[in-house]
């Protein structure tokens, strides 16, 4: 075997040493943790049809919640949907997208499904208030058929000008 195979098979292996020890830091930090005293549940719910077929993120109808939370929020979002791809989203105060992003769905027909998104909140100039809005979008265009659908909020009581 001459040198240079020798050294190109031993430049290989610490290539794949290394891709193999940077992998799992690659896998850290794209994870992430929260954490709170979990101490209350809201729900709110609708059982009539809402219908979108818009390309741009709306809210959808009747599905959002105003609490006074602190620390991790868990939305738990079910739904019964018909017709083209469809994605949702749950947004704290009209803004952070909740982990871990955008929940995809292709019916076949008409299917249920269920995401959990989870978020974390703190007090802003002394408030714990937070609303919790489900929001969705078709990214084709084609029609989305909701006839029902679920949002459960699980959260710790927040502190500051609580009702």
């Amino acid at each position: 075997m001459t040198q240079s195979l020798r050294m190109r098979r031993v430049l290989v292996l610490l290539g794949i040493g290394a891709i193999a020890a940077i992998a799992p830091l690659a896998v850290l930090a794209a994870t992430g943790t929260f954490s709170s005293a979990l101490d209350r549940q809201a729900a709110k719910w609708r059982t009539t049809d809402v219908t979108t077929a818009s390309k741009r993120w709306r809210d959808v109808p009747g599905l959002f919640r105003t609490r006074c939370t602190l620390n991790q929020v868990t939305a738990m979002f079910s739904a019964t949907v018909r017709g083209g791809p469809v994605r949702f989203r749950v947004l704290i105060d009209d803004g952070a997208s909740m982990k871990p992003g955008v929940a995809r769905f292709v019916p076949d027909g008409t299917e249920s499904f269920a995401y959990t998104f989870v978020g974390n909140t703190g007090p802003f100039e002394a408030n714990d208030n937070h609303r919790f809005s489900v929001q969705w979008r078709s990214p084709s265009g084609a029609t989305v058929t909701m006839p029902n659908g679920a949002l459960n909020l699980l959260y710790q009581q927040g502190t500051q000008a609580c009702p």
